[in-house]
């Protein structure tokens, strides 16, 4: 679950995009030279990572596939290094207070991609890399009409017949492989496997020109048979994978670094755990109130009162205007539109890698600019057991606050900001700061229940506490497994034990830190704003409105929360 990429709509989205300065007048030689530095960054990133720009709406790669080779990423370091000493060069007084902002961010943005290239070498060990790009190079082919169903058919042929070459670059690169990161890949490969031969097809189907289907049905099985093979190969190193996933404290202060948290490791760990033991004791809390008798058994109750298959859909569409109209009613923002995501079922192709998500256009794309809300519902093949899981989860309580955190106020509403300030630098429409995406949507499960949302319910409490403790353990898990002082097992005992997260779930959520130890962003980010509003009403007294501060903070976008917090005015630490 969560946000895919979301962004303004811009004039253009060709590579060779243009920035509007947002004035007739010629712009200062600081500013056109910085402009110019952006403009390159960005064209050469889209060139070299033809899947992120399809993503993003750049659509003049959508035929070609990332080059993975080491000389590539040779490349691509030195290309960084060198944005870096330009931008650096710029003299920051001759630049607008938004493009010096902006120029931080990109550079902490920059620093990131370093630490993974050219530091950690992240394509020379996770094989997930690999995987990942597999599925998401079609996955972003046909998740949106942005172009004619054949010309997409077309991109999505050309991007499998260089499948293979990707693959066998691949296992050049790959070595000191961490035992978890194969397990991981191996899992996702199956599903990468299934999607290639099965869903991508069938998008397709209503393609009439018998050439192409003759073309795309050889594509997909040059593709399928290369992922197996490198499901064999992966299989066969993973006696030998003894590599190890943890970053280390100096990466890991580096990581928050490149998000421009400016906090040491060890007290973004002491403000974590704080918090986990403010919620764990919440939820503890929240049970006897639900049950005083029987409090283990609340999030069984709870969990009974669910939709069934035929209306979860329209469950979840009319808990989105219910959201809407609370919105309003209690001032929580003023919302740039009252259009509203269409929810649907996940698409058949997408439930490979879809659970639960908003699914807006790309930051540039100017063609399919429709928002989805998707909700993917039991499979009516699968056992009456699963299905019986799987809408048992879809409770209503959970339901809504999943609506909250990919919606309103959540993700949408990013989304409805960012569409509503098209005069955005672009480097600013592109940016993507992980705590305050997720940050915010955290901090608005929270926010809306303080609000009133739900009259004090406590089995709405219970299951917003229940995320919650989910994304504190996050925090501590991450830093704990990439200090060295916690195991995969160990947090995996966490997760089950003292985050009350199922078993299966609390296994994929520790493996999740171990590729992906930015997952603290969600509780940190949520921190960050708590601490923000904190301080903005101290600083402004009985002049303080929640609705003023909401407002500024989305029409900042979506910068790092240090970086809101430096153009509101507000003096204070992070935490």
């Amino acid at each position: 679950m969560g946000l895919k990429t979301i962004g303004a709509l811009a004039v253009c989205s060709t590579a060779l995009l243009t920035i509007s300065s947002g004035t007739d007048a010629a712009p200062s030689p600081a500013t056109a030279a910085y402009t110019a530095i952006v403009q390159g960054y960005y064209n050469a990133q889209w060139k070299a990572h033809p899947t992120s720009a399809t993503s993003t709406g750049v659509h003049d790669y959508d035929t070609g596939l990332d080059d993975v080779s080491a000389g590539s990423v040779a490349t691509e370091i030195a290309r960084l290094k060198d944005t870096v000493a330009k931008l650096r060069a710029i003299d920051g007084t001759k630049l607008s207070a938004t493009d010096r902002d902006d120029r931080d961010v990109l550079l902490g943005t920059i620093d990131g991609q370093l630490l993974q290239e050219e530091t950690l070498q992240t394509w020379r060990h996770d094989p997930g890399n690999y995987v990942g790009l597999l599925t998401y190079a079609i996955y972003g082919l046909i998740e949106r009409d942005f172009a004619a169903l054949d010309t997409r058919m077309k991109d999505v042929i050309a991007r499998e017949n260089a499948m293979p070459a990707m693959l066998a670059q691949a296992k050049k690169n790959l070595a000191d492989m961490p035992p978890v990161f194969v397990d991981v890949a191996l899992e996702n490969l199956d599903g990468g496997i299934s999607f290639l031969s099965t869903d991508a097809p069938a998008a397709f189907k209503d393609v009439k020109d018998a050439g192409l289907q003759k073309q795309l049905a050889d594509s997909t099985k040059v593709a399928v048979a290369a992922a197996k093979d490198f499901k064999t190969w992966l299989t066969a190193q993973k006696p030998n994978a003894h590599g190890s996933f943890v970053l280390g404290h100096d990466n890991l202060q580096r990581l928050l670094k490149s998000d421009l948290v400016d906090v040491p490791v060890e007290k973004v760990l002491a403000a974590g755990e704080a918090q986990f033991a403010k919620d764990h004791a919440a939820y503890l809390e929240a049970e006897k109130l639900i049950d005083p008798k029987n409090p283990s058994k609340a999030l069984s109750e709870v969990e009974a009162d669910h939709p069934d298959a035929a209306h979860l859909i329209a469950t979840a569409r009319d808990g989105l205007t219910n959201l809407q109209t609370f919105i309003g009613q209690h001032q929580i923002v003023d919302l740039p539109s009252q259009v509203l995501p269409t929810v649907a079922e996940t698409p058949a192709f997408a439930r490979a890698v879809i659970f639960g998500q908003l699914d807006p256009p790309g930051a540039l794309e100017t063609h399919a600019t429709k928002a989805y809300y998707y909700i993917t519902p039991p499979d009516p093949k699968s056992s009456k057991e699963k299905q019986a899981g799987l809408l048992a989860y879809w409770n209503r309580p959970m339901l809504q606050n999943l609506t909250v955190h990919e919606a309103l106020p959540g993700h949408f509403t990013q989304y409805l900001f960012q569409h509503a300030n098209p005069g955005w630098p672009l480097a600013r429409k592109l940016t993507g700061s992980y705590t305050t995406t997720e940050g915010w949507a955290h901090y608005s499960e929270q926010m809306m229940l303080e609000q009133g949302l739900s009259n004090g319910d406590p089995r709405y409490h219970l299951t917003q506490l229940q995320d919650a403790l989910l994304r504190d353990c996050r925090l501590i898990a991450s830093i704990k497994m990439h200090t060295g002082v916690m195991t995969l097992q160990q947090a995996t005992e966490m997760m089950q034990k003292q985050c009350f997260q199922p078993s299966a779930v609390a296994l994929g959520e520790a493996k999740r830190g171990t590729n992906d130890p930015g997952y603290y962003s969600y509780t940190l980010g949520k921190l960050e704003i708590l601490k923000l509003r904190a301080d903005a009403q101290k600083k402004e007294g009985n002049a303080f409105n929640i609705t003023k501060f909401h407002d500024a903070f989305m029409n900042a976008g979506l910068v790092p929360v240090s970086i809101i917090r430096r153009e509101m005015g507000v003096e204070g630490s992070a935490l």
